[in-house]
């Protein structure tokens, strides 16, 4: 994975916090959220209504120049929201099992809490007020495609309803290793957000931010950083007189 997709795929979480109807529920890549048994029924082991965001498969078809690897090209980034009935709860007014704010726990309305769900989710991505949402659609060139499809499952009495969202963007090139980052670029952008938001937070977080900065950390000639950038062998570089010329002693 590039560090890159870690960082749009970071950036959509936090960009979903509190802004839809799980409220702070937004899962970063869990495994086994909706999960298939070995009789074929869905199921999930979440206690509440859950977003699990996660990125899928990437292909590069275009534009590669030589070996060049640090390109991410087309990009799955997969929205999945779901509700089941063990996160009903009891009215203590009217004792009557509901999902949230009175709504009865019909099917009817596990299908309105997920299509509404879907919806907040498009909102919170393309606000332009989200600063998280505007990380996410900086480290995104352009939409290249939206699939979006349902899933619902009844068994052993527990009812499970899931919608999945897929976006597949085309996600900004990895920097090379050893040469700076502009400050106004999407990647340098994001390290400043999580530093100010996020790191005082999470001790994990903060590791993590340290490994993907020392990933791309070092100082590179602009030799060097052209050979890596388009995985160049210096016969190559030579033939293309990007190498420095002999001096005659």
């Amino acid at each position: 994975m590039s560090l890159a997709c870690i960082a749009i795929r970071i950036a959509a979480v936090q960009a979903l916090i509190g802004r839809t109807m799980v409220g702070d529920n937004v899962l970063d890549s869990e495994i086994g959220t909706l999960d298939i048994g070995a009789d074929g029924a869905l199921r999930t082991h979440k206690e509440r209504p859950f977003i699990s965001v996660y990125v899928g498969a990437s292909k590069v078809t275009e534009g590669l120049e030589t070996r060049a690897l640090n390109k991410n090209g087309n990009v799955d980034i997969i929205f999945e929201a779901g509700i089941a009935s063990p996160h009903v709860v009891t009215d203590p007014e009217t004792d009557e099992s509901v999902i949230y704010g009175g709504l009865p726990a019909t099917d009817a309305n596990f299908e309105f809490h997920l299509d509404m769900t879907m919806r907040q989710i498009g909102d919170a991505l393309n606000d332009p007020q989200n600063e998280w949402a505007d990380l996410f659609r900086c480290l995104s060139l352009r939409l290249v495609g939206v699939e979006r499809d349902r899933v619902s499952a009844d068994a052993n009495g527990t009812r499970l309803a899931a919608h999945r969202l897929k976006l597949t963007t085309e996600v900004v090139a990895d920097p090379v290793r050893g040469t700076a980052l502009g400050p106004g670029t999407p990647l340098a952008r994001f390290f400043a957000k999580c530093e100010t938001d996020l790191i005082r937070k999470s001790p994990d977080m903060a590791k993590n931010i340290e490994l993907m900065r020392a990933q791309i950390s070092g100082d590179v000639d602009e030799l060097q950083a052209a050979m890596r950038r388009y995985g160049m062998v210096y016969g190559e570089a030579d033939a293309m007189l990007m190498t420095p010329a002999f001096e005659m002693p």
